[in-house]
């Protein structure tokens, strides 16, 4: 475990920037340099005592919700953002890049969605860096808490320096998810209902303490286009062009602004809940424009106290991960064939889909 207080995320005080503008790698550009993300990273170069070009990056977006290409999304990371940042990094010398991903609950009902595929699949060239499948390096690791001896993915572990690069959407799980939420992604089991849901442990648990073993460096929120309704993290058919990049060296900060930005109480959030609960409560400078989006659609609280609830039922939960799958690219074909059912619960899921959300 790292000692308390090294690491940003420990930190009781947190400035997150808001930025905002009409071109997107403009705006990150200035996410980049006004949240002082190169003099953050040289820091920590300068501590490691290693060459720049073994110093070991890993970058963490959100990939493996993405069922079919769209340019930009509201549910997966904008690829042209993630090689944006990278191509920074390259100009100062670091070679050493890894984009990390593992897999995920689609594995119940489609076929060949390993990670590198899916990320071939929305845009990632993998030029000056690779895209690393941490389902595929799983090493024991005893985290002690509710996971105890588990694995890790082993770049994630053997990082220098962790990057969270978060995708803006809402979650039927806990109201919204950002960069706390986006690391629950590098918990190398793909069958995340069994390992990380119920029975003892709780995914927001899991979530936060492999953030605090493993501690995220840098966070980035791509909020260009967003995701929001019920089915926001799967699938949003009239996307929000919320036209935001955040960025904060304390991830758990960022959350918070998150939330604050969609209207909705952070602490209400499990995830944040953890947070607070780990690490305590943080004060915060903003940095700019606060304004909520609008218009914007959150989920009903009934709506998360019900999955918590369904989540507790291995089987259950199953079931509505295979019902709420997103039709898919064609080259992740179904598992046995149940097409024609999963478009019949999308179907049901989108008609009802005004009950489980209130606007803003």
């Amino acid at each position: 475990m790292p000692p308390a207080g090294t690491y940003p995320i420990y930190s009781k005080d947190a400035t997150v920037w808001i930025e905002t503008g009409e071109d997107r790698l403009q705006v990150m550009h200035w996410a980049i340099e006004r949240a002082g993300f190169m003099e953050n990273i040289e820091a920590v170069y300068q501590s490691a005592g290693k060459p720049r070009a073994q110093f070991l990056i890993a970058i963490k977006p959100n990939i493996m919700t993405a069922s079919l290409y769209q340019n930009p999304s509201p549910v997966y990371t904008d690829p042209e953002l993630v090689e944006f940042l990278i191509s920074r990094l390259r100009e100062r010398g670091y070679q050493n890049i890894a984009v990390v991903e593992a897999r995920n609950v689609y594995d119940y009902s489609y076929q060949g969605r390993n990670v590198a595929a899916v990320a071939r699949m929305v845009g990632y060239g993998a030029q000056g860096y690779r895209v690393e499948d941490l389902s595929e390096q799983m090493e024991p690791y005893d985290y002690g808490g509710v996971l105890g001896q588990h694995f890790v993915g082993r770049t994630w572990r053997d990082a220098d320096y962790r990057i969270s690069f978060a995708k803006n959407k809402t979650h039927w799980q806990c109201f919204y998810t950002g960069c706390l939420k986006n690391i629950y992604g590098c918990l190398p089991a793909w069958d995340k209902m069994k390992h990380y849901h119920g029975k003892g442990r709780e995914y927001y648990q899991c979530c936060i303490l492999i953030l605090d073993r493993f501690p995220v460096h840098f966070g980035f929120l791509d909020a260009w286009v967003s995701g929001d309704g019920f089915s926001g993290h799967v699938r949003d058919a009239k996307p929000n062009p919320t036209h935001t990049i955040m960025a904060s060296e304390n991830v758990f900060a960022l959350d918070w602004v998150i939330g604050e930005k969609m209207g909705v109480n952070p602490a209400l959030n499990y995830v944040v809940q953890e947070a607070l609960h780990r690490w305590g409560s943080i004060h915060i400078t903003r940095i700019g424009n606060l304004s909520e989006w609008h218009p914007w659609t959150n989920i009903r609280p009934f709506v998360v106290i019900a999955m918590d609830a369904i989540e507790e039922a291995y089987w259950l939960s199953r079931f509505f991960s295979r019902a709420f799958a997103s039709q898919q690219d064609e080259r992740f074909p179904p598992v046995r064939k149940w097409r024609w059912l999963f478009r019949a619960l999308q179907a049901l899921t989108r008609l009802f889909e005004g009950v489980f959300v209130t606007k803003t």
